[in-house]
């Protein structure tokens, strides 16, 4: 016999049996039912009465807040119909609709619902409020969908082809004709939008309780919609299906493609996904070929870069490196040179990872890593396929590097690309890949870097003064022509660009380069030499963007961060510098504060060098002086430093005549020098430490002490470990000449020397270490 509603509440200690007979006299008088009378007078919460409902009529009692409601059920049952009784449709199983209600007995509802769904109802309970909010969120959104995907099926025709279908001529899918789901909507709805929002990616990101989806467009993320987290589910598996994708991983990451039609284009769709903790994040990155396969006229070049590119292209051979971080272009750059090179009579092969736009005439290949084709073993086999052109998408090992750089040794033109931020640091990565610098030096033609800014939008951009500070990184004092801003209009969405266009940094490798690059020199003597030949630095060739109102100082700043030109600037006058420059050569300016006594660099702030405790005072700016010290403490030498006293030079060597040779080739300097002498090398020591020399020539051979001793020994106390130190000796092995330097010796010199050479090593160290 089933117990009454009161009674349960009773058996369950909701209520006393006391007040169970009052409510009961009560409901006499009003006739209302027992659990509203009961909630009415605090007796019991909604929760308990449909608890106490559900044990009653023998059905399940649902959470609402978190079941998850199917699609599928809501299209069964309209809001009006689940508002009007309060009910929520949950799922469909075996011809039966699930159907939750507030009030189970309610059997003009239940007839209701079942004749419209033409199906057999099973009940379950749950609260008012529960079900409310279940209906206000699940229909909401699939109302919110509604003009969506009209404005979708009033506009292009969208279409997808799934990568399992691309051999069928048939296997075209209708998105709007094929199914109704929220799934398919939601899929068919985020592709239209970002192709109309002109976006490069569609990331998809689940929450705790929703779904973030935003868009990249012009290298920006902007946030698209919200969805909820009940449909992120469906939108996975429907990709997944589109993609060729396991749906039943969730593991694991995945990667597939998928084309999309939209009206007379046609894109190819990579999609990636990725388990996170939230669920699976997926992110699909649309290609154009109408927006991004560009020729070399409308990449952003400038004409004498195109010039230089153009000149490379013709030769036979060589090796052609785009580096830049990802998402900066550089694909879109080879691709443009491989389109100016195609021509029947060349044999064109490009090795991938993934193949982003099909290009005819242009043998693609797709790596492969599980199958065993990667990079290296591909270009083996491409190399026996007599090829002129030859592209590798990328140089990632060893390997991969020496295969194509021997390749462009025997009559191929290799193109590839590195992740480095600028073109001489491509240099140091491929020696240390392990490339030999010959190799290096001999193979590569041309080096590229390069990055994509957005560009502004030419119905909102307005004129505008920048500050103080960008003006002075950026060098605008000069500038001719006004400075741009975006904005923000319709047209851009507000942001104030539209669009993007590329800068870059072109590296010629002529044979002054190649021989410093054989020499392993360092980025700082390879940056020295471009710049004698006229090098354009990325932000140079930025700040050209923002002369021609392409692009605003802001969007150079965010996009060339930390770039080489930005921070090897002299603050004062604005030239080029070294980073190891303690002053600056054009203006004087310090740039690095040192301990007059034993030239450890100093932060501005100390009154006291912590190395040697010689107080000092640092400057903050001077431009005639590079130091200035603070006066000495009563009955102390004052402490100068080596620029405000006549420079010191000590020249040791056991030979008189070559010390009188050398004196007399010192004589000749642009500056004022006192030449000390030493016979040998313990007389050397004794003399920096009563004289404190500005610079050390010093021989090898001699007698008590060579001068690989000596060398050691200055560099082992804090006073004499920075005094710089030229070996002049008549050993040229190779050996020695890796000693000396490994022991700490700045520079090498060979006898019989020059005068002149030997002046120019004496005068580089001496503006090298004090800056004059």
């Amino acid at each position: 016999m089933r117990k009454q509603l009161g009674q349960i509440l009773v058996d369950a200690k909701v209520i006393e049996l006391e007040q169970l007979e009052q409510i009961l006299k009560l409901q006499a008088q009003i006739r209302l039912p027992l659990g509203q009378l009961l909630m009415s007078q605090g007796l019991a919460t909604e929760e308990q009465i449909a608890t106490a409902l559900a044990a009653q009529l023998t059905i399940p009692y649902v959470r609402l807040a978190s079941a998850i409601v199917e699609p599928k059920a809501l299209d069964v049952v309209p809001r009006a119909m689940a508002e009007k009784y309060t009910i929520c449709p949950l799922s469909l199983e075996e011809k039966a609709l699930l159907l939750v209600m507030a009030d189970p007995l309610n059997l003009e509802a239940i007839k209701d619902v079942e004749f419209r769904a033409s199906l057999r109802i099973r009940l379950a309970i749950s609260t008012p409020t529960e079900i409310k909010d279940a209906i206000a969120r699940c229909y909401a959104f699939e109302e919110s969908l509604g003009p969506m995907v009209r404005n979708i099926e009033n506009g292009a025709e969208v279409k997808l082809l799934p990568s399992t279908e691309l051999s069928e001529t048939d296997g075209v899918l209708d998105l709007k004709k094929s199914e109704t789901t929220p799934a398919v909507k939601m899929v068919n709805l985020l592709i239209s939008e970002a192709i109309k929002a002109r976006a490069s990616d569609i990331h998809i990101e689940p929450g705790v309780s929703e779904v973030t989806v935003r868009n990249r467009v012009d290298g920006i993320l902007r946030d698209t919609l919200i969805m909820p987290k009940w449909i992120h589910a469906g939108v996975i598996s429907r990709l997944k299906i589109l993609g060729g994708l396991d749906i039943a991983e969730r593991r694991l990451p995945q990667d597939g493609r998928i084309k999309v039609r939209y009206g007379e284009r046609t894109l190819d769709l990579r999609v990636s996904t990725l388990p996170t903790h939230c669920g699976e994040k997926a992110v699909l990155r649309l290609l154009d070929p109408v927006r991004d396969l560009l020729s070399l006229e409308h990449v952003g070049l400038e004409p004498m870069q195109r010039q230089l590119l153009e000149a490379v292209l013709v030769q036979p051979q060589g090796a052609v490196l785009v580096t830049g971080p990802t998402g900066s272009g550089k694909t879109s750059t080879l691709y443009a040179a491989l389109s100016r090179l195609k021509s029947p009579g060349i044999n064109i092969v490009s090795i991938e990872d993934p193949i982003e736009f099909q290009i005819k005439g242009i043998n693609q290949v797709q790596v492969n890593e599980r199958a065993g084709l990667s990079f290296a073993s591909t270009l083996r086999s491409v190399l026996r396929q007599d090829p002129d052109v030859i592209m590798v998408g990328e140089i990632r090992d060893h390997e991969t590097a020496e295969i194509a750089f021997q390749a462009s040794l025997t009559g191929h033109l290799v193109f590839s690309t590195l992740h480095t931020n600028d073109t001489i640091a491509a240099i140091t990565r491929l020696l240390d890949l392990g490339i030999e610098p010959f190799l290096v030096a001999s193979s590569v033609s041309l080096i590229i870097a390069q990055r994509l800014m957005r560009r502004l939008c030419r119905h909102c951009r307005e004129a505008y003064q920048p500050s103080d500070d960008i003006v002075r990184r950026l060098r605008l004092t000069d500038a001719p022509a006004a400075v741009f801003r975006g904005k923000g209009c319709p047209a851009c969405q507000g942001s104030g660009f539209l669009g993007r266009v590329g800068v870059y940094e072109f590296l010629p490798i002529d044979a002054a380069m190649r021989e410093l690059i054989a020499q392993r020199a360092s980025e700082a003597t390879l940056r020295r030499e471009a710049n004698a030949r006229g090098f354009v630095s990325l932000i140079e060739a930025a700040v050209v963007k923002i002369r021609a109102g392409l692009t605003s100082p802001d969007e150079v700043l965010r996009a060339i961060l930390g770039d080489e030109g930005v921070q090897n600037r002299c603050g004062n006058c604005g030239e080029k510098i070294e980073a190891t420059f303690t002053s600056c050569p054009a203006c004087r300016a310090v740039l690095k504060p040192r301990c007059p006594s034993c030239r450890q660099d100093l932060l501005p702030e100390w009154k006291a060098c912590p190395f040697c405790s010689t107080p000092v005072v640092s400057p903050i700016e001077r431009t005639e002086t590079a130091l200035e010290v603070a006066p000495p403490p009563p009955g102390s030498k004052p402490v100068v430093s080596p620029i405000e006293r006549q420079m010191k030079i000590l020249v040791v060597d056991d030979e008189e005549d070559v010390r009188r040779i050398v004196a007399i080739a010192l004589r000749q300097l642009p500056f004022p020098a006192e030449i000390l002498t030493a016979g040998n090398g313990m007389e050397a020591l004794e003399v920096v430490e009563a004289e404190q020399p500005s610079l050390v020539i010093l021989d090898l051979m001699m007698p008590k002490m060579d001068g690989f001793e000596v060398c050691r020994r200055l560099r082992e106390h804090v006073k004499t470990a920075f005094i710089p130190i030229l070996m002049l000796t008549a050993r040229g092995e190779s050996e020695t000449r890796t000693k000396a330097f490994l022991i700490g010796t700045d520079d090498y010199l060979m006898k019989p020397f020059e005068i002149n050479e030997l002046n120019a090593r004496v005068g580089r160290l001496v503006r090298r270490t004090y800056g004059v």
